[in-house]
């Protein structure tokens, strides 16, 4: 006779609850950025609707924190009840959530708009890539600190940010991958959305949550 498997031994099981998780992380997160999500189902992929879109991302930052402490309670459990864990993490975390969200926020529109402007004067072109240093710099910070907030709940916001500033800068080139998957997050939601609102959001923030703890994130 078969010995029969206990629900958290079967491989099968397990995959199917981490696809669950998976989806309904992925899915918690989009109802919770409805704006963006109707700027993409609603409008084109224009520079005049570039403000639109701007303005939806507004609030992106209260719903990647609560992500991100949602999978950081998976790491350390093997196992969370995704939906209730998101909206616990999203009312733990959400104000300082969107206030490090504004540093990314602010230094992508300020930049870009600086870009803008500076390609059309003569010899501005030389400012662009300061500009866009800028930038980088302000969404890495911006990452960093919703993560360290999540690993490190009792600290302070001019700790948790001082600390994103140095690992932004120490940290460069995971800084930069994070970046990348940050920013396909969005893409994929532009393009496809029907991948990026239901599977690939927690799949790409599990990817930079890895590589953020790889990066010499510690619980403090």
């Amino acid at each position: 006779m078969f010995a029969k498997q206990r629900f958290d031994t079967n491989i099968y099981m397990k995959l199917f609850r981490w696809a669950y998780i998976l989806l309904m992380g992925t899915l918690c997160f989009s109802l919770v950025n409805l704006p963006f999500f109707f700027a993409t189902i609603s409008l084109a992929i224009d520079m005049r609707n570039v403000l639109f879109f701007a303005l939806s991302l507004l609030f992106v930052g209260p719903g990647f924190v609560a992500l991100l402490g949602m999978i950081d309670v998976f790491k350390e459990h093997k196992d969370v009840e995704p939906v209730k864990e998101f909206f616990r993490k999203y009312r733990q975390f959400g104000l300082r959530g969107f206030l490090y969200g504004l540093i990314g926020w602010g230094a992508s529109v300020i930049c870009l708009a600086d870009v803008y402007v500076f390609a059309k004067l003569p010899g501005g072109q030389w400012l662009i890539p300061l500009f866009l240093i800028l930038m980088i710099i302000g969404l890495a910070v911006s990452i960093n600190a919703w993560y360290y907030q999540v690993r490190n709940p009792q600290a302070s916001m001019k700790d948790v940010l001082r600390l994103a500033f140095y690992m932004a800068l120490k940290k460069w080139y995971a800084s930069l991958l994070n970046l990348v998957l940050f920013a396909a997050i969005f893409a994929v939601m532009l393009l496809k959305p029907q991948f990026g609102f239901v599977i690939t959001t927690s799949l790409f923030a599990g990817i930079m949550y890895l590589n953020l703890s790889f990066a010499g994130g510690r619980k403090e």
